[in-house]
């Protein structure tokens, strides 16, 4: 694991990026008599990758994704505003011919967790317009863990955003995530939310356990 190399991500790299995900978050565990798991990680990096211009990934010796970070740049030109647009509809066609050939399994749970997923997407993102940028996605694989590649991945997308004139980036996540590495880099608690989870466990209004984080891009030191 010593020859790690960074690169913009290409769509060769979709299905170790599937794989990633699939061993750090546990998505599909809800969904009943789903053939296969990987059909829900697709899809969430279907909706990670649109939308974004800073598109980073860390590669091992074989090519095998080993962290990866994707940000947007929120002024985009209307030329690319709607090429995103039509993006999305398009992943929407995706995911209901699998939703109607049965690649989530039970129908109506499986909708019902999606829905789950726009839920804390449109809570995380409530305030977007407030912020020059957006983290999508942040994943360093827990085999590298402590070798400070989480943040020389954010190094590298607060390069982006000077080099975008992007003054300010937010991220949303939640309790279950090791949010202190964001606290400890320098972004700081905008809000908090309720997740779908809480929402439908009928929790009690006053918990939260969704988080968003901004940092203010000029404040971060240039790296040496």
């Amino acid at each position: 694991m010593n020859k790690l190399k960074f690169e913009k991500y290409s769509n060769i790299h979709f299905d170790s990026c599937v794989e990633l995900i699939k061993s750090t978050w546990c998505f599909h565990l809800d969904f009943i008599n789903i053939p296969n798991e990987s059909v829900v990680y697709e899809y969430y990096l279907k909706t990670c990758l649109n939308w974004n211009q800073h598109l980073d990934v860390i590669l091992d010796e074989n090519s095998n994704v080993k962290g990866v970070l994707f940000g947007s740049k929120e002024d985009s030109s209307i030329i690319k505003e709607l090429l995103f647009l039509r993006k999305e509809r398009q992943i929407n066609k995706w995911k209901n011919q699998h939703l109607n050939i049965g690649a989530f399994g039970e129908r109506r749970k499986a909708e019902k967790l999606l829905a789950n997923f726009k839920y804390n997407d449109q809570q995380g993102e409530r305030d977007a317009e407030l912020f020059d940028s957006e983290i999508n996605l942040f994943i360093v694989s827990p085999e590298l863990k402590g070798r400070g590649l989480g943040r020389k991945l954010m190094d590298r997308y607060m390069d982006f955003c000077r080099s975008n004139e992007i003054a300010t980036a937010f991220l949303w996540t939640d309790a279950d995530c090791n949010y202190s590495f964001y606290q400890k880099y320098g972004f700081k608690l905008h809000d908090v939310f309720q997740s779908s989870n809480l929402m439908h466990n009928n929790k009690h209004k006053e918990t939260a356990d969704g988080m968003i984080f901004y940092i203010d891009v000029k404040e971060q030191p240039f790296e040496l």
